[in-house]
């Protein structure tokens, strides 16, 4: 049977040369390779031309199913392999899941992703906690196939109906895999069919990449309908940092503890975006805000907040776009009594939200997080943050997130005695590692 081999990218400069030289070694060769090129503003196309594939353009960014369906409608081979831009494919990944489509029930075949460059602690984060695998054994129908590196029976993606358009980023192959399932294809993971990962992540790209992954999951839950469904995504989030930083506390992994911390605070924020402009999903990043908008945030709410304090009820300001800047603000404030009481490090605090704003909107500004802590320390108690309600404040997030945040930061110094101290360390490690 034929075989097209089909690469979606989307700015994949520092990746794609690897990718299709892993493609061009294969010990089987397919019989076209397409590079589905998705609105790319870098050098990739280019890139791609110095090789013999064939090109097709989407004018602008569509997302990462649409730029699948794409290469689906463009060949007629009847199997059809995906690989991420982003993944080298060792010499006999092809051929290993080609062996596994046996049979006219078996719909696809997935491999495994190998980290072998992991080497800052972002990297390392990722491999252990966002592994693209299913372990060292073949599955027959896992729970679903990764997409970065499949292989699929077209008559099979044909009867599912293609992609779901509307899986941007993620998802999209957690879909593709359960309507496989209900139409009556096997699906076959198949770990010797291996591809090496070449993504090199930093704090911004780390936590939002894996925010976003689940995102669709929640979604799909139902997290986000009502603020009562939302507060239990808030909890949700504590709930899996505290589990990330107990495994890795468990596997004397003390590097990456502090990423775990960070992740509660981080996941929440993201969230309150998301839920606070009504399901709107554009990709991970926040757009880009004027340095002065920060100001204006921080301004805004300390004045309206000591403007008078007898009201109950008040204006802002600020546009709407900057509730989640006025709420990181807030938490920051509500927080800093507490993390300064806890943690013996006087820098730890500065630290956190440092990185905080970095990684939600990718900004770095000590002078905008030295007046906010000036703040923090001529009024100690801004508990009135949350019993004003000023315009952009969500009380109940703030309330919520700070109050269960303390509780688990507690629970952790009762259970694991010096875990605290582990996290400053693993803090000054992480911002070591930040350019």
């Amino acid at each position: 049977m034929k075989i097209s081999l089909c690469i979606p990218c989307f700015n994949s400069e520092n990746t794609l040369a690897a990718c299709l030289d892993g493609v061009f070694h294969q010990s089987m060769r397919p019989d076209d390779i397409l590079v589905i090129d998705d609105g790319s503003t870098d050098m990739t196309v280019q890139i791609a031309g110095r090789f013999p594939v064939k090109i097709i353009r989407h004018a602008g960014n569509m997302g990462l199913a649409a730029a699948r369906n794409t290469a689906i409608k463009n060949t007629g081979s009847e199997l059809i392999a995906f690989l991420d831009s982003d993944c080298r494919p060792d010499k006999d990944w092809l051929k290993n899941l080609a062996e596994r489509i046996d049979s006219s029930n078996v719909g696809a075949a997935g491999g495994k992703v190998l980290e072998p460059g992991a080497s800052s602690v972002f990297d390392i984060w990722r491999s252990l906690h966002m592994g693209q695998h299913w372990g060292e054994a073949r599955r027959i129908n896992p729970p679903f196939l990764f997409g970065s590196n499949t292989l699929f029976r077209r008559e099979a993606l044909v009867s599912a109906g293609l992609f779901d358009e509307k899986y941007r980023s993620n998802f999209e192959d957690v879909d593709i895999s359960g309507r496989l399932r209900k139409v009556g294809y096997d699906l076959i993971y198949e770990p010797q069919a291996t591809a090496g990962h070449l993504k090199e992540d930093d704090l911004f790209s780390l936590l939002n990449n894996f925010w976003r992954w689940n995102l669709d999951f929640y979604i799909k839950q139902g997290f986000y309908r009502d603020a009562q469904s939302f507060a239990l995504k808030i909890k949700d989030n504590i709930g899996l940092a505290n589990r990330f930083l107990e495994e890795d506390l468990e596997n004397k992994r003390y590097e990456l503890i502090y990423l775990d911390f960070l992740l509660a605070l981080h996941h929440s924020l993201r969230d309150l975006d998301y839920f606070s402009s009504t399901g709107r999903q554009e990709d991970f990043g926040r757009p880009e805000f004027p340095r002065v908008s920060f100001w204006v945030s921080l301004l805004d709410l300390t004045f309206f907040y000591h403007f008078d304090r007898s009201k109950k009820d008040i204006s802002s300001f600020s546009p709407k776009e900057n509730i989640l800047q006025q709420n990181l603000f807030a938490l920051g404030l509500l927080l800093s009594v507490f993390l300064e009481a806890r943690f013996s490090d006087k820098e730890f605090n500065k630290t956190l939200h440092r990185h905080l704003l970095f990684s939600v909107y990718k900004i770095q500004d000590d002078r905008l997080l030295d007046r906010l802590f000036n703040l923090s320390q001529l009024h100690r108690d801004w508990s009135g943050l949350i019993e004003k309600k000023q315009a952009h404040l969500n009380s109940e997030f703030l309330e919520i997130l700070s109050l269960n945040f303390r509780s688990c930061v507690e629970s952790l110094a009762s259970r694991f005695p010096g875990v605290i101290k582990l996290i400053e360390n693993s803090a000054r490690e992480t911002d070591r590692a930040i350019p």
